[in-house]
């Protein structure tokens, strides 16, 4: 099932650095925590957009995730993949966040409940 909230998205990026009261350092702490979901469509690291509304798949916070160019590891690599100093977030969660970029990032505000 895909993601239809902003706090799921931020859920996943919890866990990714072993659970929301774990500090993250720079050079870009935690940008997700405390934020609306227009502030985190809005987010920029390092002066880069993390994510391109509607294209999960050239947005730098997939591309981050997934340690794909300019992340990784290797020495073409312009900075490396994240979360860094913890295990690589799960291919499913990864793909869970692009299909939520791809959907326009929604927040469940047309979701029905009950």
């Amino acid at each position: 099932m895909g993601i239809n909230t902003f706090r799921e998205v931020v859920g996943i990026l919890d866990a990714a650095v072993n659970g929301p009261g774990t500090a993250v350092g720079p050079p870009h702490h935690a940008f997700w925590r405390d934020i609306t979901r227009d502030e985190f469509v809005a987010t920029k690291v390092l002066g880069q957009p993390i994510l391109v509304l509607g294209d999960g798949a050239h947005s730098n916070l997939i591309l981050s995730l997934k340690g794909e160019p300019p992340f990784g590891s290797g020495l073409n690599a312009k900075f490396p993949r994240m979360p860094i100093g913890f295990d690589a977030v799960p291919d499913d969660a990864i793909r869970s966040i692009e299909l939520w970029i791809n959907d326009g990032c929604p927040d469940g505000s047309d979701a029905q409940t009950g």
